[in-house]
């Protein structure tokens, strides 16, 4: 239990209604350096799997978080982490399956290695159906398809960064004191921070363009 590590953390607002940081980045990592050895290495590995960041966007390789992800279960997760980890991979296969169905082109089976096996073959077997047969299972989906064929960047974030707080928030509820209640700090705080430095005019713009980009392709 991290009871003296988890009182000693602000108070997170809603990312939305944030207008800084409650507490920088040297003081959280100062923090964090109360957890045991096991806790931190798992929470260091999982951290490039569920980051916020524009990037997802460019056409890459995922040669990369294929090596963090076994990286990460290499560090024998905790259940809630292991979990979080999926739902989040689990909302970047589906956003790239939609962006991908316009041009032909399906997720790539690198997918069924991070757990993902039963989202890869539904999205094949329903590729035409509109959200993939999936949209009562993850009810995000729908409002995501539509902001991203509208190219509303800032509508997109919302609804993803929405849905993982939500899910974080019931993690911290129901785990006070816990290994899992300070997980959902840390990704709350960078989710935080990565809609700080989304929510300026020029990240919305950049963001933006990249949605647009990849809407325009899609539709041509």
């Amino acid at each position: 239990m991290y009871y003296d590590l988890v009182c000693s953390l602000p108070h997170l607002p809603y990312f939305e209604e944030a207008d800084r940081l409650p507490i920088t980045p040297l003081r959280l990592n100062q923090r964090m350096k109360r957890l045991g050895n096991d806790h931190a290495d798992q929470l260091r590995a999982a951290r490039p799997l569920v980051q916020w960041s524009a990037e997802r966007f460019k056409d890459q390789t995922d040669l990369s978080l294929d090596a963090n992800y076994r990286r990460f279960q290499q560090t024998a997760p905790s259940p809630l982490l292991h979990e979080y980890v999926t739902f989040r991979l689990t909302q970047r296969l589906l956003l790239a399956a939609l962006r991908m169905r316009p041009l032909g082109k399906k997720p790539s089976a690198d997918y069924r290695r991070w757990g993902l096996g039963s989202q890869v073959a539904s999205i094949h077997q329903h590729w035409d159906a509109p959200y993939f047969q999936l949209e009562y299972r993850f009810t995000w989906l729908p409002d995501a398809s539509e902001r991203l064929a509208a190219g509303d960047a800032v509508g997109l974030e919302r609804i993803l960064m929405g849905t993982c707080w939500r899910w974080l928030t019931r993690v911290s509820e129901s785990s006070m004191f816990s290994f899992e209640s300070v997980m959902a700090f840390l990704f709350k705080w960078d989710m935080l921070r990565a809609w700080l430095a989304f929510d300026s005019p020029k990240a919305k713009i950049q963001f933006s363009a990249l949605i647009d980009k990849v809407t325009h392709v899609a539709n041509s």
